[in-house]
């Protein structure tokens, strides 16, 4: 029988949503070794709006180190460095659980960890069908990106994308009380919806005009509701402007707290409601429903939340949550801007409904 590895190198880029989506595969690597100290490779600092992966999986749980891969480099100097420094920590497993990448890329990659590792690399996407998102033509949707990179890790083990336990970031008592002590004062504090209008594509945005309609829609049905804004600092003023509209009590938190006090703070909401983005991951990772509207930059599905609580709009289907059979909207719709307001309101509601009927339980 082969020993448990002693060290795992976890080659993973990325920011906020696309470190929150490979969530079950690092649930999935604690549970197949549990003892072994765990590092990952990624890209980091990243932009202001990209939060570095550190600050999502934070330093004990998922992950018990970071190395910093200088994204764009062609300096064979740092390489080589960087190669000597992950050598010296010597990993006995390298696993790979990167988004899609062409062959070249893959096999550069594969080159690259076999100068750090000398033991087996998992989850390499050789194949082209382990570099493609499936298509499943019963709903419209493609495969979430979720569940290609567990298909490539599937001989270690069943990542179960399905339960929500594999979803969790795991946060410790000491980020809930921190998150308490934020909105303690706040008089919407027992009873809340939390919404970012910000994303790091101007492409996936809904425009201030449909966030207004919406807000103004909501704040007459659930007056008494509070409104939380989260994202980066960059959102904060115009999340000032938009909450204007709302006649309960709003907090600005924009740049205010971190990715996991964030999800603690969402933890507590009656749902999250915005664009295509990191926050929207983060509410999923915290367990709350989310509306999510979408543009068509990536095909349905792909970049959808984990989990078929949440409601998904997108310009070429009909309303989707979960995985229901999909209505496709009339030919010609496929823009961001025929996303009804009603309709997103209507979710929204359903959840601050749903909520307020079996009593809330985030006071």
């Amino acid at each position: 029988m082969t020993a448990a590895p002693k060290r795992v190198l976890i080659h993973r880029l990325g920011s906020l949503g696309d470190t929150l989506i490979t969530l079950p595969v690092f649930h999935l690597l604690n549970r197949l070794w549990p003892d072994a100290e765990k590092r990952v490779l990624t890209n980091f600092p990243v932009q202001s709006k990209a939060p570095p992966l550190q600050t999502v999986l934070g330093d004990e749980t998922f992950a018990q180190g970071y190395f910093a891969y200088p994204l764009g480099t062609r300096d064979p100097r740092a390489l080589w460095s960087l190669v000597r420094e992950i050598r010296r920590w010597g990993p006995d497993v390298a696993v790979y659980a990167n988004r899609c990448r062409s062959l070249g890329v893959t096999l550069r990659d594969r080159a690259f960890l076999r100068l750090c590792c000398s033991g087996p690399i998992h989850g390499l996407p050789l194949s082209a069908a382990a570099r493609i998102n499936l298509y499943d033509p019963e709903t419209g949707l493609f495969e979430r990106e979720a569940a290609r990179i567990a298909r490539t890790l599937r001989p270690l083990g069943d990542a179960r994308l399905d339960d929500p336990a594999n979803r969790s970031l795991d946060i410790t008592a000491a980020e809930r009380q921190r998150a308490g002590a934020t909105i303690e004062n706040w008089p919407g504090a027992a009873r809340f919806m939390a919404f970012c209008t910000g994303t790091k594509w101007p492409e996936n945005d809904w425009s201030d005009a449909r966030w207004s309609a919406l807000l103004a829609d909501l704040t007459v049905r659930h007056s008494d509701l509070g409104l939380m804004a989260i994202g980066a600092a960059e959102d904060r003023d115009r999340s000032d402007r938009l909450m204007q509209i709302w006649r309960g009590p709003s907090l600005n938190l924009c740049g205010a707290t971190t990715p996991r006090t964030g999800a603690a703070l969402l933890a507590r909401a009656v749902c999250f409601v915005g664009n295509d983005s990191g926050p929207m991951h983060l509410a999923a990772a915290a367990g709350i429903p989310a509306v999510a509207v979408f543009s068509r930059k990536n095909p349905p599905g792909v970049w959808f939340p984990l989990g078929d609580e949440h409601r998904v709009f997108y310009p070429e289907l009909g309303w989707s949550g979960g995985r229901p059979p999909v209505t496709r909207r009339a030919a010609g719709e496929t823009g961001l801007e025929s996303i009804p307001v009603d309709q997103v309101a209507d979710a929204c509601a359903a959840f601050a409904d749903r909520t307020n009927e079996k009593g809330s339980s985030n006071a």
